[in-house]
């Protein structure tokens, strides 16, 4: 695999984890967990990987107009030995065409002008796309995560912390573990807290996404076994799927904690963003798994259908307090992460979500 796809797949996983992250947090609301939220969220909590000056995908987000000016500020910033923006060329450029179209044009009409207008409409959405999004009151908001007072049970502190507003006024606590250098990422895990506010109880549900090849995953990969055995013994091998539920007047799933989602890859960094996956509770995947000619072991959509949850199914049930974790206490969940060996982001990123009122 080149350095350029083994890249594309490492940000890809990742921006699928942060949004699975925001949908969640945003109790599915599409328009406030789009691919290019989940991007600019990235790049804030992992700036090594999906940073605007780094990621491939964001770079080729931009229109071909926004690139050029891009490149043409990155040279003339080595030439003139400063900092020369983007923005800044394109705002000349729009105030000089802004001023000629704005000329009599001797009762001619406008016919003399329109490639000068199509090229302001150019330089407007090139000024678009370079300006810094402004979050508003509907939007995640950052803030300082140190202005919290309530003291909760926290995995790890992590190598980053952001805390978000969110719209329904809840709290969103984001950390993030990573290797040190990018490029020695292998997967993605999102570890999503949820919060019960009255009860002042905890669900967890853990999400470890990997890439897939034509909708196979081989099972055969050493560094996916020790995580999923990691996982198990976290979460299975704890009891955190063990509940008898005493509400006689409510229904949900299994109380399975841990899901694996293979993720189809990316074939061009500037294709459509669309993911497509399954969700399947990694105690089902020695029952799913298919053996293949050569007696090698591999998951794949046939195999998984009928115990795997679609990505909208698995955000309405985990939100509806219908799959997850059976809820801890706050002590119950110190006492679990006290004992963790859970954190290791030596070969992946780890997106630690808690989703309360703090």
């Amino acid at each position: 695999m080149d350095k350029e796809r083994e890249r594309l797949n490492q940000e890809w996983i990742t921006v699928n984890a942060v949004r699975e992250m925001l949908k969640i947090s945003t109790r599915g609301n599409i328009a406030k967990s789009t691919y290019d939220e989940a991007l600019e969220v990235g790049g804030e909590i992992y700036p090594e990987l999906l940073g605007e000056n780094v990621s491939i995908l964001r770079r080729e987000r931009f229109s071909n107009i926004t690139k050029e000016y891009k490149q043409k500020a990155k040279l003339l910033s080595i030439r003139e030995k400063k900092e020369t923006k983007a923005i800044e060329l394109v705002d000349l450029d729009i105030f000089d065409l802004e001023s000629l179209v704005k000329l009599e044009s001797d009762g001619r009409g406008q016919e003399d002008k329109d490639q000068l207008y199509k090229k302001l409409n150019q330089l407007y959405k090139a000024r678009e796309e370079l300006q810094p999004v402004k979050h508003t009151e509907n939007q995640l908001i950052f803030r300082d995560v140190y202005n919290v007072e309530r003291s909760i049970p926290v995995l790890s502190l992590g190598k980053s912390a952001k805390t978000f507003n969110l719209p329904n006024s809840d709290n969103l606590r984001i950390r993030v573990l990573h290797p040190e250098i990018p490029e020695h990422i292998t997967g993605a895990d999102l570890i999503y807290e949820y919060h019960y506010k009255e009860s002042e109880k905890v669900s967890l549900v853990f999400i470890q996404y990997k890439i897939w090849e034509d909708k196979k995953l081989y099972l055969s990969d050493e560094r996916l076994n020790n995580q999923l055995k990691r996982l198990e013994s976290f979460t299975c091998s704890k009891g955190l799927c063990d509940c008898i539920d005493k509400n006689k007047n409510s229904y949900r799933f299994p109380y399975c904690t841990s899901f694996l989602r293979p993720t189809d890859a990316l074939q061009r960094a500037d294709q459509t963003l669309i993911s497509r996956g399954e969700y399947i509770p990694i105690c089902k995947i020695n029952k799913s798994k298919t053996i293949g000619i050569r007696k090698g072991e591999y998951l794949d959509y046939k195999g998984i259908k009928d115990v795997s949850l679609s990505s909208l199914l698995f955000e309405d049930l985990f939100n509806g307090g219908k799959i997850g974790s059976k809820r801890l206490s706050y002590e119950e969940l110190s006492e679990l992460y006290r004992s963790s060996d859970i954190i290791n982001s030596e070969e992946k990123v780890i997106i630690y979500a808690q989703d309360c009122n703090f």
